[in-house]
């Protein structure tokens, strides 16, 4: 009797459920759509994730051109990297391009942060702060391509440096960007140390090879990258306190009194060591990365 009144109510629950699941699958799909920022600004971040990809990947290139003594006035920092881009053909268009993907990533990110109510005000504001690096980011390769060609060279960075000294409290200011610099840089290092850059990562349903690497390389490359760029902000600190903009050196000046040493071809090496495995971390990121979640 029971498994004859189980038997009868069996496919009318069952078609109770499947409604249920339609339902639920609806819904999800409708907060999907309600969710989903515009394909255009996920795409233009993908593609500033890749421009800075391959700018990591030109800069490993000069190191190693630096290191084998051969560097035909190609600077191993952005100067360089923009203008071996610009020299070859469409450089020009994909320096605007590489322009837009950095505002792309900038503007998807803040809108992160602006539509996000449930993470922490440091997780919003972390992200607030990236958004807003990548959109003054992108004025570097869209002032090289309207003809600016002195950006992110040493001269220039030193002519900022002494504009900012001779500001009222210049010092001060030009200690305290030292100063965020190196916090900057010491943050980036236990990133990776925390492995806080997974959280963002879409990788649960990667391969395995992927998600080993994807910790590999974040754990080895995040590190690397900001050691590279740490001795920047001591510079800055540097020039704060001696008065004098021309000890606020900038990447390729670092590079090159590595290069004057015995033993700088091995620092060097490791360097570019460092940045490719970076380069590694980064090209997943573009693959892997939620850019519209904090």
């Amino acid at each position: 009797m029971i498994s004859g009144a189980l038997f009868g109510v069996e496919p009318e629950v069952s078609l109770v459920l499947s409604q249920l699941g339609s339902a639920a699958r609806r819904h999800a799909a409708t907060v999907r759509r309600l969710r989903r920022p515009d394909r255009l600004a996920i795409g233009l971040a993908r593609l500033g994730l890749a421009a800075r990809t391959g700018f990591y990947l030109l800069l490993v290139y000069l190191i190693a051109r630096l290191a084998l003594a051969s560097r035909n006035d190609q600077q191993p920092n952005a100067h360089g990297a923009l203008a071996i881009v610009a020299d070859a053909p469409l450089g020009i268009a994909v320096l605007i391009v590489t322009a837009a993907g950095f505002a792309g990533f900038g503007v998807t990110r803040l809108r992160a942060a602006w539509k996000d109510n449930e993470s922490s005000v440091w997780t919003r504001l972390r992200t607030v702060l990236q958004g807003l690096f990548y959109l003054v980011l992108a004025w570097i390769p869209l002032s090289y391509a309207l003809g600016n060609h002195s950006t992110g060279k040493e001269q220039q960075q030193h002519q900022t440096v002494a504009d900012l000294l001779h500001l009222p409290g210049g010092p001060v200011i030009v200690f305290a960007l030292g100063i965020v610099v190196c916090i900057v840089a010491a943050y980036q290092v236990w990133t990776g140390v925390d492995r806080d850059y997974v959280d963002g990562m879409a990788i649960d349903d990667a391969p395995r090879w992927v998600r080993r690497l994807v910790l590999a390389s974040g754990a080895i490359g995040i590190p690397a990258r900001a050691l590279v760029f740490l001795p920047i902000g001591v510079f800055f600190m540097i020039a704060a306190v001696q008065g004098d903009p021309r000890h606020a050196d900038g990447l390729d000046r670092e590079l090159t009194a590595l290069a004057s040493h015995s033993w700088g071809d091995a620092v060097l090496a490791l360097c570019a060591v460092g940045l490719l495995v970076f380069v590694v971390y980064s090209s997943l990121e573009t693959r892997y990365r939620e850019v519209a979640r904090n």
